[in-house]
């Protein structure tokens, strides 16, 4: 699979989420092309979010979903290299239009994270939870971490249980660096181990007090502390060890926490708050018993005398203590609950299991999805009648717009000879007005005129071209163009459609039955043009941008004496045209953010 994995962290960076996104990727990488994208999206809407709002205010990309989800969209139609889009980040997703099946991975949801966050801005909190809301609605699975965050995802957010499983994430350790067998530990000495940036939230001080008790009661003992400096602890003590960072990135701090892990008997995390709870997995790769706040999803890790025991949340320092002192005191028991631990790892606390769960549901996905689409495609099989302007005597330009739709079967093909005239944009009115006739008579709603030098770009996308002439159509349009060569100013009226006021160009135009009268009314004049006539008649014609129809340099032209004496004035009518419009489109996904924020 090509596998497109958005984020906002850097993925090769071992660092971020506590290594769990670096594993997470690598794991992917096996026997997948993974590409991370996600920086330079975000970077487009931070640069505008601090020229609009200054660099005090924190930026925030829930606030600018819809840009960066339109941006996304756009990318992913000129790119359609991938087979399945992985999102750690929702908001890069609660926008994002495409037919490429989209795979959310979390450990949790918003609406569990919000309290121990502490949000208390309430625009923010909306915000967040009607994004993450879009995201979850508009992903075709869910991949949580515990059952804690599925149950969230079902209740809170009224998502169904069918497109959501659970896959444990694993011990956030290089293979090779893992012990084969459970490393042998001297119980002279009580190691108690506690990791965790926040030493308030993670419950440091009940750690602090458990590892005084033990001492008071006779228990020989020792406390290392990872990720944290607590400033009141007492710095005389010999047993305690405290090591502010590990850096999984250097030799030297990964050989030092595989020291401190072959020698520690317990893992103590009476956290306030944990969505899984990575450090249980790693100490499980060890053999590490796990002591632990029955909080969040951590049930989900640690199982009651299988690698550890969970202590309710109101557990005292004391309540800890008295456990590890059952245990320290039954070597066999304890013994007993290294071996389980370490089965708890080799069984499903691994990235090895969480690959191979979760490349089953991906293919099982794209499989689904791919079935989907074909009994969509068969039932709802739909074109659009489109005429084709074409000279009898030019036989070149014939053979060139037969191949432009070859195996394009959304368009159904009726030559039509044009209309001779001495002046050629006379010929091809009369050539337009005869294609209206046509489509009068076969009661066609909606109709494509195609000229004979007519090209697509590569932006063009069947669903691109037919989800835009539906929404012209609901906005009341009479001419969509695929394409145009000129244009006096231009208003955006959807992601990929600009209202016009003027063209130029009809090689590609959508025309609705509404306006078919309007042109067979019309007395066409010796200097008239039919797109200048078009213009003139209509108040409602749009151009999607990309544009999805170029007019092809033949050399010569039929309607204007312009393009006859510059046979490279056309390309340049276009590339001016999209020029302009690129502007005004870059600006019109900057400013087409939510109301609900300002």
């Amino acid at each position: 699979m090509n596998i497109l994995f958005l984020s906002s962290l850097n993925p090769h960076n071992i660092n971020n989420w506590s290594g769990t996104l670096f594993y997470l990727f690598k794991s992917l990488g096996i026997n997948n092309t993974v590409h991370w994208f996600g920086n330079d999206l975000l970077d487009v809407s931070r640069q505008f979010h601090q020229v609009q709002r200054g660099y005090d205010i924190p930026f925030l990309p829930e606030l600018y979903a819809e840009i960066i989800g339109n941006n996304l969209s756009i990318s992913l139609q000129k790119n359609s290299k991938y087979d399945l889009i992985i999102a750690r980040d929702y908001f890069f997703i609660s926008h994002l239009r495409t037919d490429l099946p989209i795979v959310y991975i979390n450990d949790t949801t918003f609406d569990l994270l919000k309290d121990y966050l502490g949000v208390n801005c309430n625009y923010f909190e909306k915000v967040a939870e009607v994004i993450e809301q879009k995201a979850i609605k508009n992903a075709d699975l869910l991949l949580y971490s515990s059952n804690w965050a599925k149950t969230n995802a079902i209740n809170h957010y009224g998502e169904n249980p069918d497109k959501i499983e659970v896959v444990e994430f694993g011990a956030n350790l290089n293979t090779k660096d893992i012990p084969l067998h459970i490393p042998m530990t001297n119980m002279d000495c009580c190691n108690l181990l506690f990791i965790g940036k926040n030493w308030e939230k993670k419950g440091g001080e009940k750690v602090y007090q458990t590892y005084l008790f033990l001492k008071e009661r006779d228990i020989a003992s020792s406390l290392t502390i990872i990720g944290c400096n607590p400033p009141h602890l007492d710095a005389t003590d010999e047993n305690l060890h405290i090591i502010p960072f590990i850096d999984k990135s250097k030799k030297e701090d990964k050989e030092l926490l595989d020291k401190i892990l072959k020698k520690t008997h317990f893992l103590v995390h009476p956290t306030l708050f944990d969505c899984y709870g990575i450090v249980f997995c790693e100490a499980s790769a060890y053999g590490i018993p796990s002591l632990a706040a029955d909080v969040g999803g951590v049930h989900q890790v640690v199982i009651n005398n299988k690698n550890g025991y969970l202590l309710s949340s109101k557990a005292t320092s004391s309540d800890y203590a008295k456990k590890i002192f059952q245990l320290w005191k039954d070597p066999q028991k304890y013994q007993q609950l290294r071996i389980s631990s370490r089965k708890e790892f080799e069984n499903r606390l691994n990235w090895k299991v969480w690959e191979e769960k979760a490349s089953h549901l991906l293919e099982k996905l794209i499989e689904k999805k791919q079935r989907t689409m074909k009994v969509s495609k068969d039932e709802n099989e739909f074109y659009i009648p489109t005429y084709v302007i074409n000279l009898k005597e030019r036989e070149e330009r014939k053979k060139h717009i037969i191949n432009e739709f070859k195996n394009k079967p959304e368009f159904d093909i009726t030559f039509v000879e044009a209309c001779y005239h001495p002046i050629g944009a006379i010929g091809l009115w009369n050539s337009i007005v005869k294609v209206i006739k046509k489509a009068i008579e076969e009661d066609n709603d909606v109709i494509l005129v195609c000229e004979d030098d007519h090209y697509f770009t590569e932006h063009y996308r069947k669903k691109y071209l037919f989800d835009n002439i539906v929404l012209a159509h609901e906005q009341g349009a009479d001419i969509l163009s695929g394409g145009i060569g000129g244009l006096g100013y231009a208003v955006p009226v959807s992601i990929n459609r600009y209202w016009v006021d003027w063209f130029w160009c009809t090689q590609f135009i959508v025309i609705y039955k509404k306006f078919y009268q309007k042109i067979l009314n019309y007395q066409f004049k010796d200097n008239d043009t039919a797109d200048g006539v078009i213009s003139k008649l209509s108040n409602n014609k749009m151009t999607l941008y990309p544009f999805i129809s170029r007019q092809k340099e033949f050399g010569y032209s039929d309607i204007t004496q312009g393009n006859k004496d510059n046979p490279h004035l056309i390309t340049q009518h276009f590339e001016r045209a999209e020029a302009y419009l690129s502007g005004i489109h870059q600006v019109s996904n900057f400013y087409n953010y939510p109301n609900f924020y300002i």
